[in-house]
């Protein structure tokens, strides 16, 4: 099969691998559209410690499923699933809570495994959620790792949440942030051509950083503060964003640092969490809107692509100003 070969910074090409085989506990999809991720624009540019080339990524993903391990399982074939890329040790305190992102064993298809930049990927049985079709499957993993930011930041009704970063999962944050009853969202971003997004998403406005707007929303101290960018700037303006009392979450992964007001943070009792990935059930949960049809019109916002030109869009989303919330790549 061609998968799309990470070799290192800024390289990418398409090349042939052997086809996966479905062992025991396994299936073998034929991925239909596989997103994006920011985490692994870090990786493309080198500045990600866990991923190392020569690598296939992709852990964002839905197909059809096309071969079995065991036979049990042969009534899966021919459906539209998407998955779950977290493997754990299934034994262990935090996989029997369903917090399998805790496992101290926990590994990552697309990152410890070959991932979906390809036309096929294996992946175990039990990670397998029904998706509608394959574009809307491949926004579940994204969706997911929102819902445990938002979740994490303990948003209650009559809420002010702010949330740093227009890319999916800072979207996704403001639209589950209102369905958790948030009465005033807004998403911060210095790239127009997504923040201007922020209303089809359910924010009340997507704001640029600095500007005279942002410091009148925040003026009186919001909730909740979600960084879905990961800059030492934006983790210490999602501290500085909250009132006393107020929770910081920090989800993205850009960069390893901070410099945050220590002592602003006592005296005022701020919390800082961070937020990997999500739950078992913060997935299902993702999936099942999904299936229901409950995300927003995918047109403008989410652009698709053939996996082919990967390495153009890597280079577009990580050069410049990204125009697209939303990659997605079709093998």
């Amino acid at each position: 099969m061609q998968a799309l070969i990470w070799e290192g910074p800024e390289q990418m090409r398409m090349g042939a691998v052997p086809d996966p085989d479905p062992r025991p506990g396994f299936v073998v999809m034929r991925v239909g559209a596989v997103g994006i991720c920011g985490s692994e624009l870090g990786a493309f540019l080198g500045q990600n410690e866990l991923r190392v080339p020569p690598l296939i990524m992709g852990h964002e993903w839905a197909g059809e499923v096309v071969a079995v391990g065991d036979p049990e399982d042969a009534g899966l074939i021919g459906r539209m699933m998407t998955a779950n890329p977290l493997l754990s040790c299934g034994r262990c305190r935090a996989c029997r809570r369903g917090e399998r992102q805790l496992c101290p064993s926990r590994l990552i298809l697309g990152i410890n495994f070959p991932g979906a930049f390809a036309g096929l990927v294996a992946c175990p049985v039990a990670s397998l959620h029904p998706a509608a079709d394959s574009e809307a499957g491949a926004l579940v993993e994204p969706l997911a790792c929102a819902a445990r930011a938002v979740e994490r930041a303990r948003v209650r009704p009559g809420d002010a949440v702010v949330v740093y970063g227009a890319g999916i999962i800072g979207l996704f944050s403001c639209l589950l942030a209102r369905r958790a009853g948030a009465a005033r969202v807004w998403v911060v971003d210095p790239n127009p051509a997504r923040s201007r997004w922020a209303g089809v998403f359910d924010a009340d406005a997507g704001l640029a950083p600095g500007s005279s707007a942002l410091h009148d929303a925040l003026a009186p101290g919001v909730d909740a503060a979600i960084d879905a960018v990961g800059t030492p700037a934006t983790r210490r303006a999602a501290v500085k964003a909250v009132r006393r009392g107020g929770c910081a979450v920090w989800i993205g992964l850009h960069e390893p640092g901070a410099d945050l007001p220590g002592n602003e943070m006592v005296r005022d009792e701020v919390t800082v969490s961070g937020s990997f990935c999500y739950t078992d059930e913060n997935f299902r949960v993702a999936a099942e809107l999904s299936l229901a049809g409950a995300l927003p019109d995918r047109s403008g916002w989410c652009d698709v692509r053939p996996l082919a030109d990967g390495q153009a869009a890597f280079l577009e989303q990580a050069r410049g100003a990204a125009p697209y919330p939303k990659i997605l790549l079709r093998p």
